[in-house]
């Protein structure tokens, strides 16, 4: 069981540390050569250009999340850190800092090759990305089981822990993507880039109900239901494995690269223009699925059990191996930008996100004194409450260098130096070659 909450402990600090979205106040900056990245059908420039990157073009990094970090990391009383879940912390001083329900959304795009064309009335574009988009949540019953079971409570059968309803998955894969874009009529412009999904690791754990502890008669059981799906070839993951602890799958290891999955993806939209410098977007981005292949599918599924220790209650039954399906995180876009009238250099604008996990409203406006240069700011209100972003963009003859944040959580700190936001981290930056 230790080495069960071990494992989760250490998701939940991996997550809350490196994790991504897409560049949402990148929507507002003028001369942004992803600005399709948002919106396939966002307005093109007036001169036609094209560009490349490799490797550096678009890396972006957050994390939504309602747990800060200041929650799981403390300091002693001689001023040195320690995890939240260790002995000198106590069980209230810990779980006073935990919400009720507990939840991050790490998300992860890399991009390794874009190429693209754009006209007065066209653009083209092909990607390679790598992107993992993960999702956990636990209830708070789940960190008050961890923060006991890591102090050996389970090994000495005493106390009863129990949560219900801790889930986490994740989907790794690599992304080929092909885009269109073109304006049919003066005001219009429609948009689509189609996507090849390669599957390369994928993790789905649910935990329904866990209930161990002391049982009448000094005995030691408990109630357990869960599912877990493992597919991952290049780290050699038996269909077959039987037995084995919840917490650590055995015979892993590093087998080469191999796909383990497919799927398809698309992203869709459309801008319209109502009147001269008013801009009104619509698009839905990353709507698709991943089908894994040979998953490895164990169960834990009894009911008031006597066993011997946590470790026995927590083996995994193999079950025959299936094919699983499952949605990737889509977004869907709401937005309008205007250009005022008086400066063409200036633009205002709004923009609304929808997610299976996240909604947020983002105002933002944009200063290009020059057409080199172009500097964005944005204000949003979503889950996690207010949030401030700013982006900088170069755009100079031969290159695209762009900069920014949609949040800047991170840089709240407590007194000890720990980040203690709730919301969301990220950073942005860019390289693309223009000419």
């Amino acid at each position: 069981m230790k080495k069960l909450f071990t494992v989760a402990a250490l998701l939940t600090g991996i997550m809350a540390v490196s994790a991504a979205q897409e560049f949402k106040t990148s929507y507002f900056l003028d001369n942004h050569v992803y600005s399709y990245r948002i919106n396939p059908a966002a307005p093109f420039e007036s001169d036609s250009f094209s560009f490349f990157a490799v490797g550096i073009g678009n890396t972006s990094f957050s994390m939504p999340s309602n747990l800060p970090l200041s929650s799981l990391i403390f300091t002693t009383p001689e001023g040195r850190y320690t995890w939240g879940f260790g002995e000198s912390i106590s069980p209230e001083t810990f779980l006073a800092g935990i919400t009720k329900d507990s939840f991050m959304q790490p998300e992860l795009s890399v991009n390794l090759l874009t190429i693209g064309h754009q006209e007065a009335d066209r653009r083209f574009t092909a990607e390679l990305n790598v992107r993992s988009n993960t999702y956990f949540f636990a209830p708070k019953d789940f960190f008050g089981a961890m923060k006991i079971g890591l102090n050996d409570g389970l090994k000495t059968k005493t106390g009863r822990y129990n949560f219900e309803n801790m889930h986490l998955e994740t989907n790794n894969y690599a992304e080929v993507a092909v885009g269109f874009s073109r304006r049919l009529e003066d005001n219009l412009i429609l948009g689509g880039t189609a996507k090849l999904l390669l599957g390369l690791g994928g993790a789905f754990i649910d935990i329904h109900n866990l209930e161990l502890g002391e049982y009448p008669g000094d005995d030691f059981g408990g109630t357990v239901y869960a599912d877990t799906y493992f597919s991952c070839k290049t780290l050699g993951i038996n269909p077959t494995l039987v037995g084995n602890s919840l917490a650590h799958l055995q015979n892993v290891g590093y087998s080469g690269f191999g796909i383990s999955g497919v799927g398809l993806g698309v992203d869709l939209g459309a801008t319209w223009t109502p009147v001269e410098g008013l801009d009104v977007g619509f698009s839905v981005v990353d709507l698709g699925f991943l089908t894994w292949f040979d998953t490895v599918h164990g169960t834990i599924n009894y009911k008031d059990c006597v066993i011997d220790d946590a470790e026995e209650g927590l083996q995994l039954e193999s079950v025959e191996s299936v094919i699983k399906t499952k949605l990737i995180n889509f977004n869907f876009h709401v937005s309008a930008k205007y250009r005022m009238p008086f400066y063409e250099g200036l633009t205002a604008g709004i923009l609304t996100t929808f997610q299976r996990h996240f909604t947020e409203v983002r105002l933002g406006l944009d200063v290009t004194p020059l057409r080199a240069i172009s500097l964005a700011a944005s204000t949003a209100f979503n889950n996690y409450g207010f949030d401030f972003g700013a982006a900088l963009n170069f755009r100079f003859p031969g290159v695209n260098l762009f900069v920014g944040a949609d949040s800047f959580a991170a840089f709240k700190m407590n007194e000890y130096h720990i980040p203690s936001s709730k919301g969301i981290t990220n950073v942005t930056a860019g390289l693309a070659i223009a000419f």
